[in-house]
């Protein structure tokens, strides 16, 4: 295989992490009954409290890409259906710390518990060298920009359709 061939192949793999990774963000939206935008902070807050490193409202912000403000309002619609509780854990009484509730936990881990067993299977195939590998590239994060043309994908010939993606940084 060439490098090029290689080097596509990679890509195409990515696009079909990130395409996977949407999909599972709506499953988890109508498994829970909520929005998407609103299951994506759901599942931060969930992932970074397993983790043992609970978010504030702020650090939820830049997860999601959008504005404190937005995600006040992500976060009132959370409270309001009783998935998410506000608690002041720290010394400065002003941090605020993101949890799920219990019954957030109860509702959503039929769902999750059966992707962390899949996910756990497969990269249960590599080894720690390679996980190294898949990680430092993941983090080392990268910016671009893609221009698609699909005149002929689509034989729309003559026809100026197609897409522009952009990954930033920030």
């Amino acid at each position: 295989m060439s490098i090029e061939t290689a080097r596509h192949e990679v890509l195409e793999a990515l696009r079909r992490y990130v395409e996977g990774y949407q999909e599972s963000i709506a499953e988890f939206a109508r498994w829970m009954g909520i929005p998407m935008t609103d299951a994506t902070a759901l599942g931060e807050i969930m992932w970074a409290e397993s983790g043992g490193r609970p978010l504030s409202p702020s650090t939820l912000a830049g997860r999601l890409k959008i504005t404190t403000g937005a995600t006040n309002a992500v976060i009132n619609r959370l409270e309001a259906k009783s998935l998410v509780a506000r608690s002041r854990e720290h010394t400065d009484r002003r941090a605020v710390t993101l949890r799920a509730t219990p019954s957030a936990r109860r509702r959503a881990d039929p769902l999750l518990e059966d992707s962390a067993k899949r996910l756990g299977a497969a990269l249960l195939d590599y080894g720690p060298e390679e996980l190294e590998l898949v990680r430092a590239f993941v983090d080392r994060g990268f910016e671009m920009v893609v221009s698609q043309s699909f005149a002929k994908n689509f034989g729309l010939y003559s026809e100026r359709v197609g897409a522009l993606h952009v990954v930033a940084a920030d």
